[in-house]
């Protein structure tokens, strides 16, 4: 009885912190001073994710709730500025979206998502492999220097940031839109579209600012 909510808390963890490490690492910050912290953050994040998906079967608002608390994260603890910490957010998370949707795709095909949740080792699986491909692309990164250093400081003009605060929250409710029909495909393009759009962003800022 205990296996299910053992097995979720654990391989939800894994993949929390490959998010984690991800967001940070495409904007060149290193990930090992907020290792602990972000177990942490995520433990009380696959909690409530357990909840939601269990108790009140809102699966598709998990990720969204989940974001949060990854700006919550940044913003408190690594203490990057509230808008910046949407940023790396939503353009870590979404790419990652894209690795495990590859993956999903690559691994069983056409197999409906649906069985690959409520305690499935096909999933777990999958949460395994995407969470190693994470972790392996986001140490790639830092150590190859690859990625954006903003000034994150510069965001200062009331319109861009208006703007900028509006795409994040836009792509908050339209991640619960797309996933509420569970579509692959769909999921796919709509997270590569939006990390695409926030990376162009920072790379056009990183410009900027220099």
């Amino acid at each position: 009885m205990l296996l299910k909510p053992i097995g979720f808390l654990l391989f939800s963890t894994l993949e929390g912190v490959a998010v984690f490490a991800l967001i940070l690492s495409v904007f060149k910050v290193k990930m090992t001073p907020y290792l602990w912290q972000a177990i942490f953050v995520n433990l009380i994040m696959n909690m409530q994710s357990y909840m939601l998906r269990e108790e009140f079967s809102l699966s598709y608002l998990v990720p969204v709730v989940n974001m949060l608390l990854f700006i919550f994260l940044l913003a408190t603890v690594v203490k990057i500025p509230i808008v910046w910490s949407g940023i790396m957010t939503v353009t870590g998370y979404f790419a990652y979206a894209v690795v495990q949707s590859v993956f999903l795709k690559v691994m069983f095909g056409n197999l409906p998502v649906s069985d690959l949740q409520d305690g499935s080792l096909k999933g777990y699986l999958l949460q395994m492999v995407s969470a190693a491909v994470g972790l392996l692309i986001s140490l790639m990164l830092y150590r190859k220097g690859i990625g954006f250093s903003p000034n994150f400081k510069k965001l200062k003009f009331k319109e861009e940031y208006g703007i900028v605060i509006t795409l994040i929250i836009l792509s908050l409710i339209s991640t619960s839109i797309v996933l509420y029909y569970n579509e692959v495909w769909l999921n796919m393009i709509f997270f590569a579209l939006v990390s695409g759009f926030f990376i162009y962003y920072a790379i056009g800022k990183e410009y900027r600012d220099d």
